[in-house]
């Protein structure tokens, strides 16, 4: 392989993480696996990532931007406020349906990192990451459209957080596009119930 710059190599391989996850599971994603799935020799893990840990990070990082970047684009589009709401949580659903491997990565990461000891920081963090990304979200809807909301970003960031997570789970398992799209309705007409109109 040519030689790469050290952010490339990092980026190419937490993609590839991601492809051995989604394909193999969590914990068959070894390092070995992981940099044979990227075309590397082990050497490049081990000068891109000081441990397994902070692979798994990136490897969160990185799912929650395949989403949240999409979200923040769909909020610089035409439309009112409502419409924003909504085209951000679709874009967000679209995303689910098109990668359902990568969602079942993230919960199956979660269970992972809680019962191997010192992975449990991973746990914690993924959850961090999701919230600051729907609180930078909620934050950009209301600047972007002159609003505020009736509840503190926090608190909207977790009950968000909550919604899509639960119902992104119940879809994995169910299947059922119909009901998963009735209840991100519901969810989006409670969000919008939340912006106070300056």
């Amino acid at each position: 392989m040519p030689r790469i710059a050290v952010d490339e190599r990092r980026e190419l391989l937490v993609e590839a993480a991601i492809r051995v996850m989604v394909r193999d599971g969590v914990a068959k994603a070894t390092t070995r696996s992981i940099v044979a799935e990227a075309g590397m020799a082990l050497a490049a893990f081990h000068y891109s990532f000081r441990s397994k840990q902070e692979l798994l990070e990136n490897v969160i990082e990185t799912i929650t931007a395949h989403t949240l970047d999409l979200a923040v684009e769909r909020l610089g589009a035409e439309g009112g406020v409502e419409d924003k709401v909504r085209a951000a949580l679709d874009s967000y659903w679209q995303h689910v349906i098109a990668n359902p491997g990568e969602h079942r990565v993230t919960y199956e990461l979660t269970q992972y990192a809680l019962r191997h000891p010192g992975l449990a920081t991973v746990a914690k963090r993924q959850y961090e990451a999701y919230i600051e990304g729907a609180s930078r979200l909620i934050e950009a809807l209301a600047q972007s459209s002159g609003v505020t909301w009736t509840a503190p970003v926090p608190v909207i960031a977790r009950y968000l957080i909550s919604v899509m997570d639960g119902l992104t789970l119940l879809w994995l398992n169910e299947g059922d596009d119909a009901r998963a799209s009735a209840a991100l309705d519901l969810a989006g007409d409670h969000l919008i119930s939340l912006i106070r109109v300056s």
